[in-house]
Formats: C-alpha cells, structure tokens, sequence
C-alpha cells in the first residue's frame, strides 16, 4: 500500500519512522485493510498510530 494511503486512513501525514520502517508500516496496513477492510482501519487508527508509536520508540524494526 502507498504511504499516502496510509497517511488518509490514518488521518495523519506526519507519522514516527524511518523509511524503512514506514514502508514496512505500509505493508501492515495493506495487510489490516485486506483482512478487515478499510472502515476497521479508520475506525482503530487512534490504537494503530499509538501501537505503531511503540514500535518505532522500541526500535523492534531493524
């Protein structure tokens, strides 16, 4: 998935990460949005962005 869409489900075009980890965020996303479709993405992006937060503050994307 394209970060822009990313940035438009989530509702935020200044999110944490690196390249790298914002293209596996990309990934991720895509993922969610296939499993569950996009108005659950929308509907939890307050939980993914604080979730992803965690993640790129730990540093577990190498």
């Amino acid at each position: 998935m394209h970060l822009e869409k990313v940035h438009t489900l989530l509702g935020q075009k200044n999110i944490a990460g690196s390249p790298a980890e914002l293209e596996v965020l990309c990934t991720r996303i895509g993922d969610l949005v296939r499993l569950n479709g996009e108005a659950w993405v929308t509907a939890n992006r307050e939980r993914l962005l604080r979730e992803w937060e965690t993640i790129v503050n730990m540093k577990m994307i190498r």
